[in-house]
């Protein structure tokens, strides 16, 4: 399969009646986990079925691309073969096969729509979400904090972050109509005060990291091949300083910033579920409890946690902590797989926006920064029907897509006789390639 298969929304405008199957049903997909709350208890149902029809639609493209990528379901074959040690196998077996689907769903759609198309259909989803939750949106009774139309805070918050981060995209997208654009640029004005009237402080802190890597990556499409090379290299020099700041000066920054936003020293019980998880994992270091064996009616650890914490509903709790949460259910060797899976994804994109800048590739070096940031204090990846799951999937086959093409151009290039070689950026690709 070839990046010239994809389907893109370039000419939608040129003939209203063509119907776009493949980005139809991808907005549909997106659209049912997005959404959850107007599909409740059958967005996986909707999701499921859209992501069967974009694969019957073209199945030998659908499977070529799975084939292509069959490394990525080394991580539901291990949640499935917690089945042996697990707790609660049933548990573990019926979501590893939930999380396989996601996948497969994630990686054909990354097949077969063009990364550009990908990031307008989440600006449009994302948007009818955000305006939804201006229109309809509903407030906390506790804490006074909004939650829109979804079902809590840090909910409500990501979509804003989702969009923001879109919305940047689409407002350097040339393919797109100039009141779309103004629309995009007045959008993200509205995201930092809907992020603080959400009151989650993490969202508010961490997206500011996440949309400096994508202007930068914006910035960087004006620059020759040389300059663009400095900027890396000056780039990562600031990252080592910075990094090399945090280690020395981290705890007094963050001791000051959790007293400028009103939270306690536990990162509001974080630390406290931090010790509990640490002490899992020292019971069961290697394959854990079985994949989503632990937070189960029943299980007297989390029952404990649930009580402890206040958790009525017993549902929608977790170690906000992307390892260490995830190391309690499939162990270290499970989590040593996500981790080659999310920061795969995280520098595949990161080389692809330095080789072709470009606002597609810019969205998913962000998106990808937020999910890095985000997972030491949240639970971000990998589990079924979870929107930043097939985002970083899709981010994962792009930037693959894009290293064999550049390694193809590479290799048509030194084929070339010298005066036929014609002098180009390195990262020049054709609009409908990125």
């Amino acid at each position: 399969m070839t990046f010239a298969t994809y389907e893109t929304l370039d000419h939608v405008s040129r003939r209203p009646l063509r119907i776009h199957v493949a980005v139809s049903l991808t907005i549909v997909a997106l659209a049912a986990l997005i959404l959850n709350p107007l599909f409740g208890s059958r967005a996986a149902l909707l999701f499921l079925l859209a992501g069967s029809l974009l694969v019957i639609s073209k199945p030998f493209a659908s499977m070529q691309v799975l084939v292509r990528h069959w490394y990525l379901f080394a991580l539901p074959a291990f949640c499935a073969l917690s089945v042996l040690w697990s707790d609660y196998p049933s548990n573990s077996l019926r979501h590893s096969i939930q999380l396989a689907l996601t996948i497969a769903v994630a990686i054909v759609i990354a097949g077969r729509v063009a990364p550009i198309a990908f990031v307008r259909c989440l600006f449009w989803i994302y948007g009818f979400g955000v305006v939804g939750s201006l229109l309809f949106g509903r407030v906390r009774d506790d804490i006074g904090a909004w939650i829109g139309i979804f079902g809590s805070k840090n909910a409500f918050a990501g979509v804003i972050t989702g969009f923001a981060l879109a919305a940047l995209a689409i407002v350097f997208d040339r393919g797109s109509p100039w009141p779309i654009r103004w629309g995009a640029a007045g959008g993200l004005l509205v995201c930092g005060p809907l992020l603080i009237l959400a009151q989650s402080t993490g969202a508010m802190t961490l997206i500011v990291p996440a949309l400096g890597v994508g202007i930068t990556v914006l910035l960087l499409r004006r620059l020759p091949p040389l300059l663009l090379l400095l900027a890396g290299g000056f780039t990562v020099c600031i990252g080592i300083i910075a990094a090399a700041f945090l280690v020395i000066y981290g705890e007094t920054l963050m001791s000051g910033f959790l007293n400028l936003s009103g939270k306690d020293d536990t990162l509001t019980g974080r630390t406290d579920l931090w010790e509990v998880a640490m002490m899992m994992i020292a019971d069961r270091p290697w394959l854990g409890v079985g994949y989503q064996a632990f937070w189960v009616h029943g299980n007297i650890p989390a029952e404990v946690l649930w009580d402890l914490f206040g958790i009525a509903s017993r549902s929608g709790f977790n170690f906000h902590n992307t390892y260490l949460s995830n190391a309690v259910e499939i162990g270290i060797i499970g989590v040593g797989i996500q981790v080659l899976m999310l920061y795969g994804a995280f520098f595949g994109v990161l080389v692809w926006a330095l080789r072709s800048p470009s606002p597609e590739s810019a969205f998913f070096a962000a998106f990808m920064t937020q999910v890095i940031c985000t997972s030491f204090l949240e639970v971000t990846t990998y589990f079924q029907f979870s929107i930043v799951t097939i985002i970083a999937i899709c981010a994962l086959v792009y930037a693959m897509q894009h290293r064999r093409h550049h390694r193809r151009q590479a290799r048509r290039d030194a084929e070339r006789s010298p005066h036929q070689l014609v002098a180009q950026p390195i990262y020049a690709l054709p609009r409908r390639l990125r």
